[in-house]
């Protein structure tokens, strides 16, 4: 995880938060911060200086291992036998969610526990003219394969806590999940 806190961090394709390698600004930031100025030198204290870089990853790693969701409502309902965990309504959704025919079919992509299959997938976003139908700075896996069938191909998210983490879609094009859904719902752009 303190590793991949870094991608983001210095990632040149796509651009994320455009940090120099030794943190610039940012580290500055922190150092002045009225929360951190305190709680950086707390936690590393055995350190010459508590606001580097690896610092900040292993402080992200830490709060990213605290991430478990479990004993949602789904969860209750589904793994519990709670009956009572999930509306009505929540249960005319799951039965969408799981259905092919007349239904979503949301499942195909997002299953198991986390509602995410770890596969990468074409959403049809995009349908721009050319050869390569996405835009050239998000081509999704392609730029990597360079295969014409991994054009637009990105990682499936897990579905949970979606609610909290508007927009969606890999370049934050949906700003609502009701804007998701009528995408799949159109067929996407293709």
């Amino acid at each position: 995880l303190e590793e991949q806190a870094r991608i983001p961090m210095f990632s040149k394709t796509p651009l994320e938060l455009g940090l120099s390698q030794d943190g610039g600004r940012f580290i500055q930031t922190l150092r002045v911060d009225p929360c951190y100025r305190i709680q950086f030198p707390a936690v590393f204290s055995g350190t010459k200086d508590p606001f580097t870089i690896r610092n900040v990853a292993k402080a992200i790693a830490a709060f990213e291992r605290t991430i478990i969701s479990i004993g949602a409502p789904y969860d209750r309902y589904r793994y519990q036998g709670d009956e009572s965990a999930l509306s009505d309504s929540a249960q005319r959704g799951e039965l969408l969610f799981f259905t092919d025919e007349g239904g979503a079919g949301c499942f195909r992509c997002h299953s198991g526990i986390d509602f995410a299959d770890d596969s990468f997938h074409n959403t049809g976003l995009y349908n721009l003219p050319g050869l390569v139908s996405y835009p050239p700075e998000s081509p999704g896996i392609f730029e990597n394969t360079r295969r014409m069938a991994d054009v637009g191909r990105f990682k499936t998210p897990t579905l949970r806590n979606i609610a909290l983490t508007a927009p969606y879609m890999h370049d934050g094009s949906a700003g609502t999940l009701e804007a998701v859904l009528d995408h799949y719902a159109a067929g996407g752009d293709r």
